[in-house]
């Protein structure tokens, strides 16, 4: 019967009883009452919520096993690969978060190999999502092409609960040496271990030292904008002095000159007019003078001398 709590149901799968790991006498599976209960003392309280409890039933005349699965978050359950992209990036992070705070119980001398069989998923579809929560399914468990061979067995870890573990955790199995590290890099880890031992004075020391840079670094901050205003008031005081800026006078206009230019005018203005006035004349009537040439009867003279005899 399912743990107090675990009563939503999430799906069913099927697999064979060959497929469920095997921990010292029995399969992870036996026992997650008292399992749950450990990691939940271990690692604080609802650590083994990111585990559903499966429900196992025995087809008849056969090794396969029908296993429903609940788990205490009462939301329809899908894949998370079937999640929207927005929260499929915030529950994996919380299943990141949720993975490795179980640091304790895989260290743990009791309950340790258990957690770290737990670890095995079936196939990438393990992994689901119930509201705002990851859960996982058929843990503890891996199809038989998975336990080939130590790199069969990185390859499935890697394709299913590798990218979410750290560094420094691995999924196990009984009676074999193999691992399968995580893909999360926790490097921040030692740095923060040494801060939490660091004393009261230690620390008083560094925020001294830290300040007293600071402070010493601030001028070199401070003068070159200082600087630059400096420059821009230079030039600012230089263009407000009397004189500083010379523009050439305007003379006076010469009353002669505008005179002459005056005349010009008129008597360009009366040639076009008188320009326009010819050209709407018949072509013998134009005044040839005007382009150049002598009147007409100017020149039929010479024409009528020579026909003398």
């Amino acid at each position: 019967m399912p743990k107090a709590g675990n009563v939503h149901f999430i799906c069913s799968t099927k697999v064979r009883a060959s497929e469920v790991i095997t921990v010292g006498d029995g399969s992870v599976w036996s026992s997650v009452g008292t399992l749950f209960s450990r990691i939940d003392g271990l690692c604080g309280d609802g650590a083994s919520r990111l585990f559903a409890e499966p429900n196992v039933k025995r087809q008849e005349d056969s090794d396969v096993l029908n296993v429903a699965w609940f788990g205490s978050f009462d939301d329809d359950a899908i894949e998370l690969d079937a999640t929207d992209p927005a929260r499929n990036a915030r529950l994996r992070d919380q299943l990141v978060q949720g993975l490795a705070a179980l640091r304790p119980a895989l260290n743990d001398p009791q309950i340790g190999d258990t957690v770290a069989a737990m670890l095995n998923l079936y196939d990438h579809r393990s992994i689901m999502a119930a509201g705002e929560q990851a859960v996982l399914v058929n843990w503890g468990a891996l199809p038989a092409d998975a336990t080939a061979s130590e790199a069969a067995f990185a390859k499935h870890t890697d394709g299913t609960i590798g990218c979410f573990l750290q560094s420094d955790q691995s999924p196990r199995l009984t009676g074999k040496a193999w691992t399968a590290r995580g893909m999360v890099e926790t490097p921040r880890r030692n740095v923060e271990t040494v801060l939490k031992t660091s004393n009261v004075s230690a620390g008083s020391v560094a925020a001294s030292q830290a300040a007293a840079s600071a402070s010493n670094r601030r001028p070199a901050r401070i003068w070159p904008p200082a600087l630059l205003a400096a420059v821009f008031a230079l030039i600012l005081a230089y263009l407000l002095m009397p004189g500083s800026l010379i523009y050439e006078k305007e003379g006076v206009p010469d009353p002669t000159a505008l005179a002459q230019l005056e005349a010009s005018n008129s008597e360009l203005d009366r040639k076009l007019t008188l320009f326009t006035t010819e050209l709407d004349k018949d072509a013998c009537a134009i005044d040839r003078s005007l382009v150049g040439l002598p009147p007409v009867a100017d020149a039929a003279a010479p024409a009528a001398e020579g026909a003398r005899p």
